[in-house]
Order: C-alpha cells, then structure tokens, then sequence
C-alpha cells in the first residue's frame, strides 16, 4: 500500500512539474477481473474442444512485478454442449507478454516469451508463486499459466498467445496455431489489460 501511495504522489509530482501523464491509474493487484479477459474455443474433429482465455497479474499490495496469464479448459462435446474432460495433457506452447508505460510503450519492445516451444520452465502452473514451474501439465481439465515475471513498475501489460497443444482423453494430439485454421476461432489471442 506505501508503494502505492509513493507511486502516486510521484506521478502527481510528474505531472505538477510539466511531464503529462495520460491514463495513469495502476491496473488492480492480482489477476484482471473475469468480464474483462478475452477468451477463444478451438473444436476437433473428434467433439473435443479447447477453451483458452488470457489474463493478466499484478503483484500485491506492491505493483512492481507482472506476469500474463493463459487459463486453458478441456471439453468434450456431448450434443454440442461442452462438459468437462480431463486431457492427457494441456500446453501453452508460444505466447508472449509486454509491460506497458503509461503512454502506452512497451517497457521491453520485443516482450517476454513463454510457453514450452520458448523454454518448458518459463511457466508457474496455477499461481505467480507456484512451486511447480511447467508449461505443460497432464491429466488435468483446467490449468492456468503464469508467465516468467517482469520486475519493474508499468501501468498495465499485453500479451498474445500464439500456438498451444493439447492430447485429449483418448490420445489425439491437437495443435492450434497462429496463421493455420481453427474453428469456431483462430489465434493469436489478444489480451490488454
């Protein structure tokens, strides 16, 4: 919370001093809310189906570390409703997330890759202080993936994901990618925070 106020009287004293500051409210600590996080839905041809949607976290109460977020959901189709299925595996294979400064730079222009084609340890499974570190889990319906963090202070992030991967129940490998068709959507997934 003292970072916070901190950060702000020097904001304040920025813009008091002639630098214009656009925009600068912080994002909210810890995850971006649910209404806000864009979401996709990828079917194969065997009524499987992958959900991915992305979301961004902010350390709290001290917003100097941030990370992207890839929450990952398996289904069966069961006369075209979607119910829980529990897949071989699930991976976020290429997605890439940027801290932004309050004019909307990125902090670090080429961004900072995660996923398992990237590295298989740039991922915390389920939680920023997760100790299993994967971006690749099995036997699993649901897993979110945390990014390698950046350290530092932004006023927001974004992130895409590119290419993810999943075996389902009975064994199929399925691989989305961006530029390759996909139905009902088609990557990369854009999320700003």
């Amino acid at each position: 919370m003292l970072r916070r106020v901190l950060l702000s009287l020097c904001l304040l004293t920025m813009s008091v001093a002639g630098l214009t500051i656009t925009n600068a409210t912080l994002a909210s600590a810890g995850l971006s809310p649910l209404e806000d996080r864009p979401c996709m839905n990828f079917d194969s041809s065997n009524n499987r189906r992958l959900s991915i949607c992305g979301r961004g976290w902010v350390a709290d109460p001290a917003p100097t570390q941030w990370r992207g977020v890839v929450e990952m959901h398996t289904y069966i189709l069961v006369n075209g409703h979607p119910v829980d299925r529990t897949s071989q595996s699930i991976t976020v294979n290429q997605a890439t997330f940027w801290p932004i400064n309050a004019d909307g730079t990125a902090i670090v222009p080429r961004g900072i890759p995660f996923g398992n084609d990237h590295s298989s340890t740039s991922c915390r499974v389920n939680g920023a202080s997760s100790s299993q570190i994967a971006c690749s889990v099995p036997n699993t319906y649901r897993v979110a993936f945390y990014s390698t963090a950046w350290n530092g202070v932004a006023q927001t992030l974004k992130m895409d994901v590119y290419k993810v991967s999943w075996r389902d129940d009975v064994g199929q490998p399925h691989i989305v990618q961006s530029g390759i068709a996909s139905s009902p959507d088609r990557l990369p997934l854009h999320f700003v925070w």
